[in-house]
Formats: structure tokens, sequence, C-alpha cells
């Protein structure tokens, strides 16, 4: 569908056993339609029009603004909050930071996003770790365990049994937010809803925590338009 403004809104359109139609205005600006058998999905696209646009327009505000703060974050990979050239070239499995650049070489026939997937699992886990365990010692609890993975609605988790899950995209971030959701997720291990009680401890971890916590929906629309990160999790 187009926007008054010009803008296209792409969305698809899926059959199921509902009773109300579902729109869903994607991160990365489509539009996800579900209607029941026999319902046509233009005509609720059409009747929800005002809707999809507050929504996009949302959308496009958030991501336009972090993108005055911040280096090239749809352009360039994003590591840690940096933009880098990423260069690939055939070799043993090698992976470098220079400057600007990072250089990444895999053997013939390799894929180097799987390489650079693993990698950035690794140095993911290797921050959190290291961020988790200076929080937790200072709450006064501990977690079972940690898994980084590519979840598709959240930045990161504590799920029962006290386990902190991190999106994979979270190495997209600077390490400031990194620390805050580190911090989320230790507070969890404290308190379990978001009530005052978790709150307070959340600033005792990261004191004025709100610019970071603030941002963070800006980065999820970023992290989902950039084509390298879209490669990536694809």
């Amino acid at each position: 569908m187009e926007l008054p403004n010009g803008d296209r809104v792409p969305y698809s359109v899926q059959r199921r056993e509902v009773d109300n139609p579902r729109l869903t205005l994607n991160p990365d600006g489509t539009l996800a339609v579900v209607v029941p058998p026999n319902t046509r999905g233009d005509r609720i696209v059409a009747s929800e029009r005002d809707w999809i646009e507050s929504q996009y327009e949302s959308q496009q505000s958030q991501l336009a603004s972090l993108l005055q703060r911040y280096d090239d974050l749809l352009g360039s990979f994003t590591l840690w909050g940096r933009s880098y050239d990423l260069q690939v070239k055939t070799g043993n499995y090698e992976i470098s930071v220079d400057g600007s650049e990072i250089s990444i070489v895999t053997p013939e026939k390799e894929s180097y996003l799987r390489y650079l997937q693993r990698k950035l699992r690794d140095a993911l886990k290797t921050a959190v770790r290291t961020l988790a365990a200076k929080f937790c010692s200072e709450v006064g609890r501990s977690y079972e365990t940690l898994t980084v993975r590519s979840q598709r609605t959240k930045w990161a988790s504590c799920s029962s049994g006290d386990t902190l899950n991190f999106n994979l995209r979270c190495a997209f971030l600077p390490i400031p937010h990194l620390r805050y959701l580190v911090a989320h997720e230790v507070a969890h291990l404290v308190e379990q809803s978001h009530s005052d009680e978790f709150w307070q401890v959340v600033q005792s971890l990261v004191p004025g925590y709100e610019r970071e916590k603030s941002e963070l929906q800006g980065f999820w629309y970023a992290v989902h338009h950039n084509p390298l990160w879209v490669d990536l999790l694809d």
C-alpha cells in the first residue's frame, strides 16, 4: 500500500482460523495481515489505513531520531554501535578489526555469514557473562543458564529456572545499551514483575539508564533495516 507521503508499505496476507483480523507492522516496515478464511486482506488493509500510517510514521520518527545521534547504522556493518566496512576474503578462518574495517577470512565455498554469526555469538556471550557476573554480585543473585540465539521479538528475557536469554542482535548495540539490557535481566532475578522495586534495582545497577532504555526501540528498527544484519540472521 502507498501512504500519502509516497512511501510504500509492502504487506502479506495469511488466512487462518481466527475470529478477527490481525495487523502487525514489522520492525522492517513491512505489514503482516492475518485474516479469517473468506476475508479479503486488501479490504482490511484499506479500512485500517489510518492506523497503519500512524504506526509507520512512529517507526520512521524513532529511527530518524536515532540516526541523528549515531554512526551510519544502516549502510555498513554495525558492531557494538559502531559502523565498519566488511571485507570478505578467502583463506584460513580468521576475523580481525583494523580501524573502521572488519576483515573476515573463510575457506572457499564456506559461508562467511555462518562464521561471522558464530564469532558474534561467542563475543556476545563473553560480554554478557562479564557484565552479568558484576551485576549478580551486586544484587546477591545468580543465574543458571545463559543463552544467545536469534529471538524474533525481544532483545532479551529472563525465563523460568533463572535462565538469561539474549538476542544475537544485541551485538548491534552500543555497550551502554547492552549494559542496561543485562542489568534489566539480572534485576528480574530479584523481582519478576516490572514493579517499583524492580526499577530501583535497575537504577542501582545502571544509574541514569533512561536514555539507553528509550533508544532501544529505535535500535530495534535500525537492526532490521541494516542489510548485512538482515542477511546474517535470515
